[in-house]
């Protein structure tokens, strides 16, 4: 594949297509093939030519690459999950205790309304 794309030029009459696996959250696996119309070989893709959604690459004068996901179907989105709020023991036994003194003051209320109109 490099011998196709050895200059600029040869990229932009690049044609092809590339095939691959539909969004998922698997980051560490990636299945799909590369097909280009200079070659009659299909390339094989795999997790190891995929960069992540705020990856870098350093050390390297150019690239060419190709988005496969983007925005919501991206394994980064879709392996992202809303955090959990923990709660310490503490703070359940006081939501409980709050629960229990509101419980109460609303009835001790109900109870001095009722006699207060009695």
């Amino acid at each position: 594949m490099r011998a196709i794309f050895a200059n600029q030029d040869n990229f932009k009459t690049w044609k092809g297509y590339l095939k691959c696996e539909p969004p998922n959250n698997a980051i560490y696996k990636f299945e799909g093939t590369c097909k280009v119309a200079q070659c009659e070989e299909e390339i094989p893709l795999g997790a190891d030519n995929v960069l992540l959604r705020g990856s870098r690459l350093r050390n390297t004068e150019w690239i060419i690459g190709v988005v496969v996901y983007q925005g919501h179907d991206s394994k980064i989105m879709m392996n992202s999950a809303k955090a959990k709020y923990k709660f310490s023991k503490l703070e359940k036994s006081m939501n409980k205790t709050i629960i229990v003194t509101f419980v109460l003051q609303f009835l001790l209320a109900l109870i001095g309304a009722l006699t207060g109109s009695i």
